[in-house]
């Protein structure tokens, strides 16, 4: 949990698809009082579709990049702060990928899929 599988989820969606999502887990939470991270019930993710605006085809290929990313799940690894404000860290922070999994998940993609 202290790695915000969530937000690396989220990650994995935009490098996969270029589909923006949004986390809601620990990382969009602030922490305690006392400064230790605050970890939610769950881990979410959310994907908005506004229903006029896209096609059936545009579902389709969500589906298809999420199924790719889940046979590809033992790659993506956590996120680390390299910088966390004391305030909105959610907006203003800064994170990495550990084991820089987004460049090791990018270079998968391009060998099975080509260039995007």
């Amino acid at each position: 949990r202290s790695e915000y599988p969530a937000g690396s989820l989220a990650a994995a969606i935009y490098i996969a698809s270029g589909i923006r999502s949004m986390e809601r887990g620990a990382l969009s939470m602030d922490r305690g009082k006392d400064g230790r991270e605050i970890y939610p019930d769950l881990e979410l993710v959310r994907i908005a579709f506004p229903r006029r605006t896209y096609l059936k085809s545009h579902s389709d290929y969500l589906i298809d990049r999420v199924t790719w990313l889940y046979e590809n799940r033992e790659v993506i690894k956590g996120l680390q702060w390299v910088h966390e404000p004391p305030i909105l860290r959610f907006f203003l922070g800064r994170l990495r990928d550990i084991d820089n999994w987004g460049e090791k998940l990018a270079d998968i993609y391009k060998k099975e899929l080509g260039e995007y």
